[in-house]
């Protein structure tokens, strides 16, 4: 899961004010709007990958993981706007 979480998180650290209106698509615009779209059109591959990983493990059902992906997604996101907003101070 970190080798497909570490790449966005790592892009939000170098492009800070990009991924500062990333996040901002996600929470604040439309889904039929074009940029938010797009955001989340990313966010639904990502945690479509992350879901297929723990699947490798056969102790892990489809649903757990479906269940699982979104989690990811969401602290992946709170801690690239924590550290946002760390760093505009």
């Amino acid at each position: 899961m970190m080798a497909i979480v570490r790449p966005v998180v790592e892009c939000n650290r170098t492009q800070v004010d990009n991924g500062r209106v990333y996040l901002r698509e996600l929470v604040f615009g439309g889904p039929a709007e074009p940029h938010p779209s797009k955001a989340l059109a990313i966010t639904g591959r990502t945690e479509g990958a992350v879901a297929a990983t723990p699947c490798r493990d056969a102790r892990v059902s489809k649903a757990d993981a479906a269940t699982t992906a979104p989690v990811v997604s969401a602290v992946v996101f709170l801690a690239m706007a924590a550290n946002a907003s760390v760093t505009a101070s």
